[in-house]
C-alpha cells in the first residue's frame, strides 16, 4: 500500500512541489539541496543547521511580497498553523506583560524567526525525504553515542548531549517505524520485513552488550568478540541494504541498520521521558497497524529492563528523583502557584524565576520539566489553550486517512514528543522543537502534493 503522503514527490525533485511553482532556478537548487541538509545537520550541530536554515527562511519571507501565490493555505494547513500562530502570538503577549520583558526578547525573536523553518519545509520538502535525512543525521549522532559509551576514553563528546539527543529520539524513532512500515506495506513479501526486523532486534542486543559492558562487569575479551561481532553484523547489513532496490533498501536500511542503532542509543541515554515517550507513540502505532505487536512490545520492553542494570536502577530510582529536594515535585509545584498567580503568565522565557523561589533547586535548571505546566506558567492559560489546540489538529491532520501509514507515524511521533514532555520541557529545547518544525512542514507538502496528484488524476 502506498502512503499519500508521498504521492507523486518520492524519486522526483522535491522543488517541484506545488508551493514552488514560479520560483527561480538558482532559488529551487537552494531548497532543493537546502533543506535536507538542514535536517541531516538538525540531530548533529544546531548552530550548522542555522547556518542552513537561516538563508532559506529569509528567502521565504521575501518570497511572501514577490509571489502573492506562495501566501495561499489551504483549509488543512490553516486548521494546523492558525492555532500555532495563535499560540506564538500569547507568547509574545504574555513576554510583554510579563515580569521581565527584557529577559526573553532574543528567545521570542528566534521562536519567531525559525518557525519560519515550517513555511521552508512546507514548500519544498517532502515527508520521506525529510525523515530520511533527518534519521540518517539522528544515525550518525548514535553510532558517536554506542562508541562514547563502549570507550569514553577514546571517544570526546561531537554532537548533542544526552538530554538533547534523547529528545530528538523520542520523535526520529517513531518516525522511522512508520516509514518502516510504510515502505514494508509496498514489499510483496511482508516475511523480508520480518526477516530484517528480527536482524535488527540481535544488532540492538550486542549494541547494548557493548555499550553496557562496564556495567555488566564483560571481561575485556568478551567485549572484543561483541564488538567484532556487531562490526561484521553491521557490515553485513549495510552490504545487504546496498544489493537491495526501492522498498526493499529501505526496510533493510531502517529495519537492520538505523532503528537498532536509534533504539539502542535511547537506551544508553538512560532518559526516562524519551523512554515513556517512545512506548507510548509504538503503542498507538501498533494499535493501528500490528496489535500482536504490542506484546512483543511490552516483552522486548520487560526483557530490557530485567537484563540491563543500568535501565533497570534508572527506573527503580524515578520516585525518589521525583520527590528529592528540589526535584520534579518541587518544580511542578512552583509551576501551579505561578500559574494561579499569574492567569496570564509570567512571560515567555521567564521560567529561570524558578531558581529564586526554590534555591534547592539546581542552578543549571531554568524551567519546570514538564511541557503544559512550563507553557501555562510562561504564556497563562490561553497560551496553553492555544498549544493544546494545535497539538490535537495536528493528531486530526496525522490521523485523518489510516492508509497513510507515514502520516500516522509522524501523528505517533507526536504522542511520543507530548508524552515524554510528561516530565521534561521538549518544547522548549531548540534542537527538539525545530526537527518538529522540519516534520511538520514536510508532512503539510506531501498532503497537499497527495491531494494535487488526486485531484488531476480524477480530471482525466
Amino acid at each position: 500500500m502506498t502512503s499519500r503522503a508521498d504521492t507523486n514527490t518520492e524519486g522526483g525533485e522535491p522543488s517541484q512541489g506545488p508551493l514552488a511553482v514560479g520560483s527561480s532556478s538558482s532559488s529551487r537548487t537552494i531548497f532543493t539541496v537546502g533543506c535536507p541538509l538542514a535536517a541531516l545537520l538538525i540531530p548533529l550541530k544546531l548552530p550548522l543547521a542555522y547556518a542552513v536554515l537561516a538563508p532559506m527562511i529569509v528567502l521565504w519571507a521575501v518570497s511572501l511580497v514577490v509571489n502573492p501565490e506562495s501566501r495561499r493555505l489551504e483549509l488543512r494547513e490553516r486548521k494546523v498553523l492558525v492555532p500555532l500562530s495563535l499560540f506564538f502570538l500569547a507568547c509574545a503577549v504574555s513576554l510583554i506583560i510579563g515580569i521581565n520583558p527584557r529577559n526573553g526578547f532574543s528567545s521570542i525573536v528566534s521562536l519567531f524567526f525559525f518557525a519560519g523553518t515550517i513555511m521552508v519545509f512546507l514548500r519544498h520538502a517532502p515527508f520521506t525525504q525529510t525523515s530520511a535525512a533527518i534519521i540518517a543525521g539522528q544515525s550518525i549522532s548514535a553510532i558517536h553515542s554506542v562508541l562514547e559509551a563502549a570507550a569514553p576514553a577514546w571517544v570526546p563528546p561531537l554532537f548533542q548531549g544526552k538530554v538533547t539527543e534523547s529528545g530528538q529520539l523520542a520523535v526520529t524513532t517513531v518516525v522511522a517505524i512508520g516509514l518502516l512500515w510504510h515502505f514494508a506495506s509496498a514489499l510483496p513479501h511482508r516475511s523480508y520485513g520480518r526477516g530484517r526486523v528480527a536482524v535488527g532486534i540481535l544488532l540492538s542486543v550486542l549494541l547494548l552488550s557493548l555499550s553496557f559492558r562496564a556495567e555488566e562487569g564483560l571481561s575485556q575479551g568478551v567485549s572484543l568478540a561483541i564488538a567484532a561481532a556487531t562490526a561484521l553484523l553491521a557490515l553485513l547489513n549495510i552490504r545487504h541494504s546496498l544489493h537491495a532496490s526501492g522498498a526493499a533498501q529501505r526496510v533493510a536500511t531502517l529495519a537492520a541498520v538505523q532503528l537498532p542503532l536509534l533504539l539502542s542509543t535511547l537506551v544508553i541515554n538512560l532518559k526516562r521521558g524519551p523512554w515513556l515517550g517512545v512506548l507510548a507513540g509504538t503503542a498507538v502505532f501498533f494499535a493501528f497497524y500490528a496489535r500482536r505487536a504490542l506484546a512483543a512490545l511490552i516483552a522486548l520492553s520487560a526483557l530490557a529492563v530485567v537484563a540491563l542494570a543500568p535501565v533497570r536502577d534508572r527506573l527503580a530510582a524515578s520516585y525518589e528523583h521525583f520527590t528529592i529536594s528540589g526535584g520534579r515535585s518541587t518544580m511542578w509545584r512552583i509551576a501551579v502557584d505561578l500559574a494561579a498567580e499569574y492567569p496570564l503568565g509570567i512571560g515567555y522565557h521567564n521560567s529561570g524565576v524558578i531558581r529564586t523561589l526554590a534555591p534547592e533547586i539546581p542552578q543549571e535548571l531554568k524551567h519546570f520539566h514538564n511541557n503544559l505546566l512550563n507553557i501555562v506558567a510562561e504564556t497563562g492559560w490561553l497560551g496553553a489553550a492555544f498549544f493544546i489546540w494545535f497539538v490535537i489538529a495536528l493528531l486530526k491532520c496525522c490521523f485523518a486517512d489510516r492508509r497513510n501509514i507515514a502520516a500516522v507515524g509522524m501523528g505517533c511521533a507526536i504522542i511520543s514528543w507530548q508524552a515524554a514532555g510528561l516530565v521534561e520541557y521538549n518544547v522548549g529545547d531548540s534542537e527538539v522543537l525545530i526537527l518538529v518544525w522540519m516534520l511538520v512542514g514536510s508532512l503539510l507538502f506531501s498532503l497537499r502534493a497527495a491531494d494535487a496528484h488526486s485531484h488531476s488524476s480524477a480530471r482525466q
